[in-house]
């Protein structure tokens, strides 16, 4: 990218949270060549990660992303701010307080002082230096996770300031995965606001983000009277986990859905389960329009068609409810184009499977008691971790083993591994070796 363009302003002082914290700017291709031409302005979470990457996360490359739907003519020229976070602080200021009292990070929740520092310190700091459109119909705020959370609270909170919000796998609800306890970690907003929303979330998250309880705030929405398709876009993203890598991948889509053009639909699909019980586990199947600008979305007010309409019932929202055992066909269609999919009813299905997991680790692994791989795994002795779960069916996990935040596997020279996925099946048996971690001395010779 054209150094001219980037601008790094480092230690940026916030009085309200009393920190200092980096912020990244990026300017459009034109900005130096017209300087009476102003920028709509999209707002970033997690800004170290927003044009970089580093040990403890990949680049959603959004620079040139933005860059390239530019060049195609897809999206107007934006300027885009990227806020870090300071990491002992993330959790605290991207959680504002929480009616229903749970406090399981130990944190004092600081998301409404959070909010002021965007709104009379960030903000006004930017329309001053930068010839921005400061207008809430020109501002949108982004995130992912607890990023994505905050933007969520913000959005409806002020409204008034940001009239788009992008939350990427939002972090409503930590599930204890020993009880599967729901602890909800937000308010749900009820009241129909003036805002562009996109929300998705990914199928191989696992405990961090459930699609079940994304799902259940985009209902929320849609019943406050959001439109899919108009004010409110929702993505069940295939085979996309919880990282950097899985934001990058679909950053174009909010891009184009908040500054651009999103195109005319060229392709469907059709994901869900092969097998559902009349009785037991609920199932939804997820139907996918591809645009030709590369823009995606799910459907939720889709036309759905059953072959043997005796055995199975399926909402416009992609619900499924099925009558009784059998076999049968399920076809989606927006406009003239069509997916299908062959399903089996059987009498019950269990909502839940049994899963091992055991993790060996090399002899130089710091002291914890417990790892995450997709699940928290305990210390069995030493050197192994793991046991027995209990956990959701079909349910999907794309990991690499931590010891927790920037603390991730390595290979035994301190290099990348691919990232781990397994999917819920009754019986499964996972055994991994971890060679070394990041945060530790490689081996000899590299």
């Amino acid at each position: 990218m054209d150094i001219s363009r980037f601008i790094r302003l480092e230690n940026f002082e916030s009085k309200i949270l009393n920190n200092r914290r980096d912020m990244f700017i990026y300017l459009p291709p034109s900005y130096n060549l017209n300087d009476q031409v102003r920028y709509p302005v999209l707002y970033m979470q997690d800004g170290q990660h927003v044009f970089f990457a580093d040990q403890k996360g990949e680049s959603w490359d959004v620079h040139q992303v933005v860059d390239r739907l530019v060049a195609e003519g897809k999206m107007k020229e934006i300027i885009v701010i990227a806020i870090s976070h300071i990491e002992d602080a993330r959790i605290a200021e991207y959680m504002h307080e929480n009616p229903q009292g749970h406090n399981i990070f130990g944190t004092t929740n600081q998301g409404e002082m959070y909010e002021q520092f965007l709104i009379q310190e960030v903000k006004p700091y930017v329309d001053a230096t930068y010839r921005t459109l400061p207008g809430r119909e020109h501002t949108a705020l982004m995130g992912s996770s607890a990023g994505g959370l905050v933007s969520y609270n913000i959005g409806f909170r002020h409204s008034e300031t940001f009239g788009m919000i992008g939350a990427l796998c939002p972090f409503f609800v930590s599930v204890d995965p020993n009880t599967m306890e729901d602890r909800w970690l937000s308010h749900v907003y009820t009241e129909k606001k003036d805002l562009k929303i996109w929300m998705d979330v990914g199928d191989a998250e696992g405990f961090t983000v459930m699609e079940k309880h994304v799902r259940q705030v985009a209902d929320v929405l849609i019943r406050s009277g959001f439109q899919p398709g108009k004010d409110l876009m929702y993505y069940y993203a295939v085979d996309s986990g919880h990282s950097q890598k899985d934001w990058a991948a679909r950053v174009h889509a909010p891009l184009l859905y908040f500054f651009g053009e999103i195109g005319k639909p060229v392709r469907v699909e059709l994901h869900g389960p092969e097998t559902i019980g009349v009785q037991g586990a609920k199932c939804n199947v997820n139907a996918i329009v591809h645009f030709d600008s590369g823009f995606i979305m799910t459907d939720l007010q889709g036309t759905f068609e059953v072959a043997d309409p005796e055995l199975l019932h399926v909402t416009a929202d992609g619900r499924l409810r099925a009558k009784r055992p059998g076999k049968t066909k399920v076809t989606y269609r927006y406009g003239h184009l069509a997916a299908s999919m062959e399903m089996k009813i059987i009498p019950y299905l269990s909502p839940t499977a049994t899963v091992n997991v055991f993790v060996k680790v090399p002899t130089a692994t710091p002291q914890t008691d417990t790892l995450y791989a997709g699940i928290e795994l305990p210390m069995i002795h030493n050197r192994l971790y793991g046991g027995t779960f209990e956990v959701p069916r079909d349910m999907s996990f794309e990991f690499r083993i931590s010891r927790g935040l920037g603390k991730h596997e390595t290979d035994r020279y301190g290099h990348e591994v691919p990232y781990r996925k397994f999917t819920v099946t009754d019986g499964l048996i996972l055994n991994y070796v971890v060679e070394n971690w990041v945060d530790c001395v490689p081996a000899r010779g590299v």
